[in-house]
């Protein structure tokens, strides 16, 4: 077998494993590294631009939990779909959910052996928004989300609608330079096949197996000791560490925060467009009198996840 160094030409099975991910699509064009399921979805080859689809699929994803869709939820969700009759929507149960990780990432089994042998809600919920934006894209909503009056085509401006990936700023204005900045995690608009979004999962794949190695534990014994773990694992910070790693690595340069915080308007990094704190988290940032656009939505901290033990224990 030739050395893996070698260049496609000097290495003529490369080669031939290269175009057999292509024929497979985006979901199969990786590489081995997990010993859990030998792939890696982030090791995409290009710049993170993604080649699936020109726009951000007009798609709303919702994920039910234990109490299913109340009439509070039911009020949130309402605002979105009835103000936008233009996007689809889906709203997925436990049982839906697995079902679709496992047939739609049958080609990595690493990512359906971990989704379906993790007992703890928060972080199944996580990993799945990123793996249906991968998957299909569109729009991830935390049901405790409202829509605050702009219809969602207006959200991006019309010079950044080839971004591949939104965020929005949870913690930005009023914080210091000093304070650790996060994205939010229950609104974000994303194409399918982005390689940022598939970073993420990789390094929270590659988290969970480390730590269950060193416990000795398998993912099903896995618990979470508090919500800063469950933060740091698969919430907001994994995804602004990765996402923002993953622009470096495709960028081929480092990103200064200050030249990504304090923002005022959008701001356009590679294929990732950043929209201030007021657009996804009015409430978390302190403008005072400075004048600033429309919050977009509203997050109302119901704990949708939450089941009998809190969401952070099976």
């Amino acid at each position: 077998m030739c050395d893996p160094r070698f260049s496609f030409r000097e290495c003529p099975l490369l080669l031939l494993l290269f175009f057999d991910a292509v024929a497979l699509g985006p979901v199969a064009m990786i590489s081995s590294r997990r010993p859990l399921g030998l792939k890696s979805l982030s090791s995409t080859p290009g710049n993170g631009q993604s080649t699936i689809s020109t726009e951000i699929p007009k798609k709303i994803w919702y994920k039910l939990g234990p109490s299913g869709l109340n009439d509070k939820m039911r009020g949130y969700t309402d605002t979105c779909i009835k103000n936008n009759p233009n996007y689809a929507f889906e709203f997925m149960t436990d049982e839906e959910a697995d079902a679709y990780v496992e047939k739609a990432f049958a080609y990595h089994p690493d990512i359906v052996e971990t989704y379906l042998n993790l007992t703890v809600p928060i972080l199944k919920a996580d990993l799945l928004r990123y793996l249906l934006l991968f998957h299909q894209g569109g729009i991830w909503s935390d049901l405790d989300v409202s829509c605050e009056g702009v219809p969602i085509d207006q959200w991006v401006p019309a010079e950044y609608k080839n971004a591949s990936l939104v965020v929005g700023w949870e913690f930005d204005v009023g914080w210091g330079d000093q304070f650790v900045r996060q994205f939010t995690t229950w609104t974000i608009m994303a194409k399918p096949g982005n390689a940022h979004i598939a970073k993420v999962i990789d390094d929270i794949l590659d988290d969970l197996y480390q730590r269950t190695a060193k416990e000795r534990i398998s993912l099903a014994e896995f618990k979470v000791q508090d919500t800063a773990e469950v933060i740091d694992l698969t919430g907001p910070r994994r995804f602004t560490g990765s996402v923002l790693k993953s622009l470096e690595l495709s960028l081929h340069e480092k990103i200064p925060l200050p030249t990504i915080s304090n923002l005022m308007e959008p701001k356009l990094v590679g294929d990732v467009l950043i929209l201030p704190g007021y657009s996804f988290a009015s409430t978390s940032n302190m403008y005072g009198e400075m004048e600033v656009g429309p919050p977009l939505v509203k997050h109302h901290y119901a704990g949708s996840w939450k089941n009998e033990h809190g969401g952070e224990s099976p």
